[in-house]
Parts: structure tokens; C-alpha cells; sequence
């Protein structure tokens, strides 16, 4: 018997599903009979097997060894022979999987509501053991008859029209100028497809446009001078993806997460190569406990948007503005294609024929009250919002009505460092994401620590909106400013300039500074005794290496006190910033019905999906999300290849 076996991080065997472990053919009698000849009652060729008993290590929630016995032509017995897996949880998934896969000769089954990891994991272990054994995994993606003769029965989801004629046709449509459609045209477009992008809006950007331009990726062609210079513990992918899994609650779905993180390094290297310019800083903001974010030279998204958009401009692809989608168009029948849309112009209603695909790249809806009070009543009209006017979600709801299922519509994020009396996100409201690495202090209205400034961003909205006051502040020293890297001198002369930056000679004066000023009509009275304390505490905390009151992580050597003038404050208070919801896509960006079955021709990325962030996005995984998806729909809908960034699973 040979085992081949890796020792790596929990989330990593999550996403690769652990080495498998082979042993040779055995000629054993198998643990239970598989049906005769099943594959080929289902009309599937199969592909000839090496017979014999596999032992496959995975990791549902915990690692588990699993044994495959397969025949050469089926499967004939799948075993979890050890386990750590939680009892009562997962004892269903345990004892229906394998049984499942047998019975039906398919690893097409239907995971067990509440062990969703257990099961995939024992899936996962049959479909690397079919490999290991000379087959072909896909040949037993078979569903099961009675499911077919189900799914046969139901009505279609088709358009009740489709037109006959066409008044334009492109290969790939892309609907939405942001970081996700952008990259997906420019994918498509390099791929040879003749593609069309639209946006409702008069320019392109939207949402992209006014983000805080920063960016996850655990590494980059500039990451080894970086780390060296700034005396870092380089990153890893592994780490990332762990962060992100935990960061979401374990709600994200690895196959997307993994996306992400590999192909982070690919785009942002892409921008670099055409100019992007980043700070000379690379931050652990807060649910990130590996240093990867970078931030573009001016702080904000457009910056990137500018790249991308000179880089789309340089190719033969047409973009047009002030372009509505206002329908999709899918094809009745078994088959359900989508094959166009229908937009609204300047010039009258328009149908757009998509030969190979339309690519939904339409944005959240933070910015449409009534859908996201729907999901998460509280989030009301007096609730703002960090979303331009644009992000209203009609992208979802018009996928919705050719059959799209959506999911995870609940997870709406706030941001806990927006402007407090408007909630906008602006160029200022970026520095308290990225300095609690640095060794930024978050403070209440009475000068008081109430969170770790380490910690996600949903927890850091929660504990201000239950601080006891309104609003909150961040509070930073000069040896910050001129060492952390992540603030630059015109954005900290335009935030003082603009009054959303105070600056005082000594902590005592900055209270007062803080008390003198009023925050959507409210005043408070804050003293500059507490707050000296609070941070004469916290400095306390950094040269010690340890937080006693928070549990911040801290590392030494790279954290800063806040002990020497001027120093800094920035009001904040919490604003709808993120849907983490959306439509429901598999890992190749094929949206997917609500039955689970993929709609062929249609594609989608970026924040009109769900399922990537779980239940809290964590900050700069948005950019590398929507472009690393963008552009892996782009080519998916062009060739049907994912790009090679993405390891094969």
C-alpha cells in the first residue's frame, strides 16, 4: 500500500482535498455491492479503472480518512474509516454519502443539509480515488433517474419571447463596468470573442470607482522587496484562504475562495505591469492575520478602474454607456439557453444577441433600501449607505425571473469607518481599515477602547453601534503617519482641510478639538484625560506584545505607539456597505438555476453573486474577488478552459 500525504493548514486541505493516498489493486471483496452494470444503465462510457482499494485523505471539518473500492467500471464501496468529524452533526452525512454514491454510481449527490463540509469532503475522497485509479471523475456526475424524471416534469424557465431577429450580435455581452465587468470584457476580448460591455451609468466605474483602492493578495512581483524592506513575514495562499473561510464564519465556498486567492496575484501583477501604482506599504487590516494588502497610490479604486479601462479601450471591444439592461432572454426547452438581452437606450430598446454568453457583472444592492430591508429588515432608509446610486440590484432580480437561484441574500455588511454624517466612504474612511497593524486605536465618545481594532469588520460595526454613543473615532500619532506607509500627506492635508481629519499638538488638546465639533447635529464630551489614559494603556500593550483587554494580535518591531505629536483623529461611524449576497454561480462563474442546474450562457462575478465572503466579507478581498472572477468568466464563456492560475482541484 502507498499513501502520498501533505501536511498543510486546515483551510488548505478544504480547498485542495488533501493528497490522495493509493494502495493497489487488491481484488478484495468490496464492503458493499454496487449495482451491475448501473453506469451503463445510465448510458455513460466509462472510462476502465485499475480495481482495487483506495485510501483517500480529506478534511470535512476535521480531517478524515476514506476508503474507495472501485471496480473498473463502478464503484462499489465507500468507507470513512476514520474521522473526527462533530457527533450528531454529521452523523447523517457519515452514513448517507457513501451509501448515496454507491447506490447510484454518481458523486453527483446531494450533500446533507447541516454537514454541507462532511459530505463534500466523502465526495471529494470518491471523485480523487476514481482519478487515482486511471477514471475519469466527470463520468460519474450522473443524476440519479428518478431526479431526471423529476427535473424533466418541471416547467421551464424560459423567456416568454425570444426574438427572431436581432438588432445586435456579439459573441460575449457583459453587463456592468466595474472591476468585475472590466475584467471579464478584457478576458473575453483576449480570448478572440467580439464582446460588447454596457452600463446603465454615464461612465464606467461605478461602486469600483469610489473604493478605497485596497487590495488582497498574498503575494505579487513586487511582494519579496516589500516584505524585505518593511521587515514582514511574507504571506501565503494557504493562510489567505484560511483567513477568508474563517473570516465568513465557514459560510464561504472554498472552490470561489480559492479563486480568489490564486488568482489575486495574477490580476494585481497584470495592473502593475500597466501601470498601477501602489503606497510602499503592505497591511494586516482587520480579520487578515497574514500581511497582503496593498493600497493604490491614491487610496482609492479608480485608480485600478483607470488601468483596466485603458486597457479595454486598447482593444477592438465595445462599450456603451448609458445602457440599461431592462430583460435577459432565455430559451424555453430542455436546454434553457440564454441567448441575449434586451437594453435600453438613448436611441430606443435594443435586443443584444450573445452568441457564446452574457456575463452579469451588475453590482450589489446596498444603494436599493426596499431589497435589502426585505432581507435584513433593520437595515431601513435611515440607514446610508457607501454605495453609489447605481447599486439597486435589478441585475439579481432580472436573473432571478429566467430561473437563477440566489443565495446567502441576508449577509448585508457594514462599514465601521464611514464619514458620520453622511455614511460615504471617503478617501479619509480608508486609513482606519488599514492601520490596525500599524497600531491605530479605535475610541468611543468618551475616549474609551471598545473593540480589537484587529478584529473583522462586522464585529467592529457591531461593538461601535453598541459603544453607547455616536460617533466613534480613530486615533493615531505622527510616527504612524510617517512609518506605516498607508497614509499619504495629501490625503492627510485634504482630510484636515475637509475637517474630517483633526490634528493636535497633545491628546488633551485633541479631545478637545473632538468635543468642539458636532457629527449629524449630536455633540459629545469627550475628556482628554480618558483618552490620554486609554492610549498611555495601549502603548503599554505595544511594548509589551500582548492586549489584555482586547486579545489584538500584535507584532513587535512592526506596531507603533501612539506616544509622540501631533497627533491624529478621524470621526466613524457604521454604513451599508456590502451585499455578500447574491446569485448562486459554480467555480467556473456558470450561474446556477434553482434547481442547482447550471443556465447555460450565463455567466457572473463580482458582488451581484453570493456565496464567496460567507457571512462577513473580509476588507480588500473585494477587488480580487470581482476581477479574478470577471475575468475567469470572460474566458470560460470564450473557450469553456478556466484560466491555469486556478490549480486543478
Amino acid at each position: 500500500m502507498k499513501r502520498m500525504m501533505k501536511t498543510i493548514s486546515l483551510f488548505l486541505v478544504l480547498c485542495l482535498l488533501g493528497s490522495l493516498a493509493g494502495c493497489g489493486p487488491t481484488g478484495g471483496s468490496p464492503a458493499g455491492e454496487a449495482p451491475a452494470d448501473n453506469a451503463a444503465d445510465n448510458g455513460i462510457m466509462i472510462t476502465p479503472m485499475t480495481p482495487g482499494e483506495y485510501l483517500v485523505e480529506v478534511t470535512g471539518m476535521k480531517p478524515m480518512t476514506v476508503k474507495v473500492t472501485l471496480g473498473e467500471k463502478d464503484i462499489q464501496a465507500v468507507e470513512v474509516v476514520t474521522h473526527e468529524e462533530t457527533p450528531g452533526v454529521s452523523d447523517a452525512a457519515l452514513e448517507e454519502i457513501p451509501a448515496a454514491i454507491v447506490s447510484e454510481q454518481s458523486i453527483r449527490v446531494d450533500t446533507i443539509s447541516g454537514a454541507t463540509m462532511t459530505s463534500q469532503a466523502i465526495i471529494d475522497a470518491v471523485q480523487q480515488a476514481i482519478e487515482e485509479a486511471g477514471g475519469v471523475a466527470d463520468e460519474f456526475m450522473v443524476t440519479a433517474a428518478g431526479k431526471e424524471a423529476a427535473s424533466e416534469s418541471r416547467h421551464g424557465m424560459g423567456s416568454a419571447q425570444v426574438p427572431e431577429s436581432w438588432d445586435m450580435t456579439y459573441d460575449v455581452v457583459v453587463v456592468g463596468g466595474g472591476f468585475a465587468g472590466l475584467a471579464a470584457a478584457y478576458s473575453a476580448v483576449e480570448n478572440g470573442a467580439e464582446t460588447l460591455l454596457i452600463d446603465k451609468m454615464p461612465v464606467l466605474g461605478g461602486n469600483s470607482q469610489i473604493n478605497g483602492g485596497v487590495y488582497a493578495s498574498y503575494t505579487s512581483n513586487i511582494a519579496d522587496d516589500m516584505y524585505a524592506k518593511l521587515g514582514l513575514e511574507p504571506d501565503t495562499a494557504e493562510k489567505h484562504i484560511e483567513d477568508t473561510i474563517i473570516g465568513g464564519d465557514y459560510m464561504g465556498d472554498v472552490k470561489l475562495v480559492r479563486n480568489l486567492v490564486y488568482g489575486a496575484p495574477f490580476f494585481l501583477n497584470m495592473m502593475l505591469d500597466n501601470g498601477l501604482e501602489v503606497r510602499e506599504s503592505i497591511t494586516r487590516p482587520g480579520g487578515h492575520y497574514g500581511y497582503r494588502t496593498y493600497t493604490t497610490i491614491n487610496g482609492v479604486g479608480a485608480d485600478i478602474v483607470q488601468v483596466q479601462k485603458k486597457m479595454l479601450e486598447a482593444t477592438d471591444a465595445t462599450i456603451m454607456l448609458n445602457t440599461k439592461m431592462t430583460r435577459i432572454f432565455r430559451e424555453g426547452g430542455e436546454a434553457g439557453r440564454v441567448v441575449g438581452i434586451e437594453v435600453e437606450t438613448k436611441d430606443g430598446v435594443k435586443t443584444v444577441k450573445a452568441e457564446n454568453g452574457v456575463i452579469l457583472a451588475t453590482g450589489g444592492f446596498s444603494g436599493n433600501v426596499e431589497m435589502r430591508s426585505k432581507h435584513v429588515p433593520a437595515l431601513t432608509a435611515d440607514i446610508p449607505t457607501t454605495n453609489h446610486v447605481g447599486a439597486t440590484g435589478e441585475g439579481i432580480i432580472m436573473a432571478q425571473e429566467v430561473g437563477a437561484n440566489t443565495i446567502q441574500m441576508s449577509y448585508i455588511q457594514l462599514y465601521p469607518f464611514a464619514n458620520p454624517n453622511n455614511g460615504v466612504l471617503d478617501a479619509y474612511a480608508v486609513i482606519p481599515f488599514s492601520g490596525p497593524s500599524s497600531g491605530i486605536v479605535y475610541v468611543d465618545e468618551n475616549g474609551q477602547r471598545y473593540v480589537n481594532e484587529g478584529e473583522r469588520r462586522d464585529v467592529c460595526s457591531r461593538a461601535a453601534q453598541e459603544s453607547g454613543g455616536f460617533p466613534t473615532f480613530s486615533i493615531f500619532g505622527q510616527e504612524i503617519v510617517d512609518k506605516g506607509g498607508f497614509i499619504a500627506e495629501t490625503q492627510l492635508t485634504n482630510g484636515m482641510k475637509d475637517d474630517r481629519i483633526f490634528k493636535a499638538d497633545s491628546l488633551e488638546e485633541l479631545a478637545q478639538i473632538i468635543s468642539d465639533h458636532q457629527y449629524a447635529g449630536n455633540t459629545i464630551n469627550m475628556t482628554g484625560q480618558t483618552l490620554k489614559e486609554t492610549i498611555q494603556r495601549h502603548n503599554e500593550f505595544v511594548e509589551n506584545g500582548s492586549d489584555p483587554e482586547f486579545g489584538k494580535v500584535i507584532d513587535k518591531g512592526v506596531m507603533m505607539k501612539i506616544d509622540k505629536g501631533p497627533y491624529y483623529a478621524i470621526p466613524q461611524w457604521p454604513s451599508v456597505h456590502h451585499t455578500m449576497g447574491g446569485l448562486t454561480i459554480t467555480e467556473r462563474t456558470e450561474v446556477q438555476d434553482i434547481w442547482g442546474e447550471v443556465i447555460p450562457g450565463l455567466y457572473a462575478a463580482g458582488e451581484v453573486t453570493g456565496g464567496v465572503h460567507g457571512t462577513n466579507r473580509l476588507g480588500s478581498n473585494a477587488i480580487p474577488d470581482a476581477a479574478v472572477h470577471g475575468y475567469i468568466a470572460g474566458q470560460v464563456a470564450v473557450t469553456g478552459n478556466v484560466p491555469d492560475f486556478v490549480p486543478k482541484q
